[in-house]
C-alpha cells in the first residue's frame, strides 16, 4: 500500500507540474516537439557552415573568382549541405527571399513556399559566422508560437552557443550589428563573435535571433 500511494502521488505530481509547464493546452507540448525540429534544421546549416568556414569559403562580400560565398546559397553551390537542402537554395523563387535563406524543410519550406522557419548566414568579416534564425515572420507557421520557441531553443543551446536575442530585423531584412559586449570582459571567444545587441521585451518573444556557436575556432572566421 505505501509503494501505490507513493506512485500516485508521483503521478499527480507529474500532471500538475504539466499543467504548470504548458499550461494545459496543447500548443506549448506540440512546441516540444517542435523545437527539437528546429534545432536539428540549425544543426544541418551549421555542419555545413563550419565546413566552409574551415576551408575559407566564406566571406563579407562573395567572389566568384575565389569561391567566397556570402550567403546561403553560394555555400549550396558549393554543395556543403545535404542534397536537399542545397537543391532548395539553389532553386529558390520564394517571394521576398534572397539568395541567403533556407526554407527550413521539416516545416514546409521549399524553393517555392516558406513554410514556418527561415535560416541565414550572418557575416561580419573577421567574426565567426552567425546563423540567424527567424520563427516569427508575418504568416509562418510557427509565429503565434515563436516566443516559446524562441526562449526554450536559447535555454537548449545556452551551454554550446551565445545567442543574440535582441537583433531587430529592417523591413529590407538588414540587420544592425549590435554594440555591446557579451560580458565586461570579454573572452578570446567572444572577441570572434559580433557584439551582443541589447534585448526589449519585444525581441525576447519575436522569434528572431544569431546563434554563434563556442566550437568555432580563429581559423573558422569571416574572411
Amino acid at each position: 500500500m505505501p509503494q501505490l500511494i507513493a506512485m500516485v502521488i508521483v503521478v499527480v505530481g507529474a500532471m500538475i507540474y504539466m499543467f504548470q509547464t504548458f499550461g494545459g493546452t496543447g500548443d506549448k507540448i506540440e512546441g516540444v516537439a517542435q523545437k527539437a525540429s528546429i534545432i536539428t534544421e540549425i544543426n544541418n546549416i551549421k555542419d555545413g557552415v563550419k565546413i566552409a568556414a574551415k576551408s575559407g569559403h566564406i566571406e563579407a562580400t562573395a567572389d566568384a573568382a575565389t569561391d567566397a560565398a556570402a550567403g546561403l546559397k553560394g555555400l549550396a553551390d558549393l554543395a556543403y549541405f545535404a542534397e536537399q537542402i542545397n537543391e532548395q537554395l539553389i532553386n529558390n523563387t520564394t517571394t521576398g527571399d534572397d539568395d541567403n535563406t533556407y526554407n527550413a524543410i521539416s516545416f514546409g519550406g521549399t524553393d517555392t513556399a516558406s513554410g514556418g522557419m527561415k535560416i541565414s548566414l550572418y557575416s561580419i568579416q573577421n567574426k565567426i559566422p552567425g546563423i540567424f534564425v527567424d520563427l516569427g515572420f508575418t504568416n509562418g507557421s510557427l509565429s503565434s508560437n515563436a516566443a516559446f520557441l524562441e526562449a526554450q531553443v536559447a535555454n537548449d543551446l545556452k551551454s554550446i552557443a551565445h545567442i543574440d536575442r535582441g537583433i531587430v530585423v529592417a523591413s529590407d531584412g538588414t540587420i544592425t550589428p549590435g554594440t555591446v559586449d557579451w560580458q565586461a570582459t570579454p573572452s578570446k571567444l567572444e572577441l570572434r563573435m559580433p557584439k551582443n545587441t541589447t534585448t526589449t521585451a519585444d525581441t525576447l518573444k519575436d522569434g528572431k535571433f544569431i546563434i554563434y556557436f563556442n566550437d568555432f575556432g580563429s581559423d573558422e572566421i569571416v574572411k
